[in-house]
């Protein structure tokens, strides 16, 4: 599928420090550890060098009183509905898609974020109390409109807010088909092109080999790949009733973590990305070419 924007999905949450995470550690010590943050903005604005009083996971999940069994999702959803206004349909025909409330791919839980519309801490349920404000900074929010109070700093990083009021524009697109074997796949209501390139596209980047260097099964990589598990470029399939990861032919497409790993188990640098953001081969990790073959 050829697009008209090649942009990475920037799909990371900031926080009120620069951060130098070491890919595949894990969640702790990176852009989305909020529990152990005493100079993340929000917690530093209401109580300066106290850290967030709250558990790692529980920013996005909870063992009770979910508001969905599936990934036991703790956080607040954006209301917004995400499009690319810009544009209609790529160079190759596709057109470009919609992503609903209630629509059931990784994306939407990553814009409830990002789209910097809902708090970082706007959650459903932590001890036991429902709804608690555990920490209100918004992705991208200026530090000198944050609850009235004045800070010292700055975090306001724009490059970092995703489909703000909705809008995809200039985002690599996601919710859509990827052409798993060469082939026109549907995904999200969306079918690929008929002017697609078909064979400019890796056939299966979720499948690891010898060559590839993105995304894969390697837990804690060294590098690019770790060893020779290869990282796995993260897939999805439209059942037609839900999304679930892995592919299947013919209704195989993409989402924000088809090239972020917010867990940062798969990642291989501070971008939480699968692949390297910098290269140009496929055996040196470089994470366009895990799918473009340019």
């Amino acid at each position: 599928m050829k697009v008209q924007n090649i942009a990475l999905v920037a799909a990371m949450l900031v926080s009120g420090s620069v951060l130098a995470s070491v890919g595949g550690t894990g969640i702790k010590g990176t852009r989305h550890d909020f529990a152990n943050r005493t100079n993340f903005l929000g917690s530093q604005v209401t109580n300066p060098g106290v850290a967030n009083q709250v558990g790692l996971c529980s920013f996005c999940h909870t063992p009770h009183s979910a508001q969905s069994t599936a990934l036991l999702w703790n956080k607040s959803m954006s209301t917004n509905t995400f499009k690319w206004d810009d544009a209609t349909v790529t160079t190759g025909g596709t057109n470009f898609s919609t992503m609903a409330p209630g629509y059931k791919g990784a994306t939407v839980k990553c814009l409830a974020c990002h789209d910097g519309s809902v708090a970082v801490g706007d959650v459903s349920m932590y001890k036991g109390k429902v709804n608690p404000s555990v920490n209100t900074f918004k992705v991208g929010q200026q530090p000198d409109n944050f609850d009235g109070k004045t800070w010292a700093g700055t975090d306001a990083r724009p490059q970092y807010v995703i489909g703000s009021s909705g809008l995809m524009n200039g985002t690599h697109p996601v919710g859509m088909p990827y052409p798993l074997g060469n082939a026109v796949n549907t995904y999200n209501g969306v079918t690929n092109g008929t002017e697609v390139a078909l064979q400019e596209f890796v056939a299966n980047p979720h499948t690891a080999t010898g060559a590839a260097k993105g995304g894969g099964t390697a837990v804690t990589p060294t590098s690019a790949g770790g060893g020779t598990a290869n990282a796995l470029i993260k897939l999805y399939n439209d059942t037609g009733t839900g999304i679930v990861a892995g592919t299947a032919p013919g209704k195989s497409g993409m989402e924000c973590s088809t090239c972020h790993d917010p867990h940062n188990k798969q990642t291989t640098d501070d971008w939480l990305l699968r692949g390297k953001a910098q290269g140009s081969t496929v055996e040196d990790g470089y994470i366009c070419v895990q799918c473009h073959i340019k």
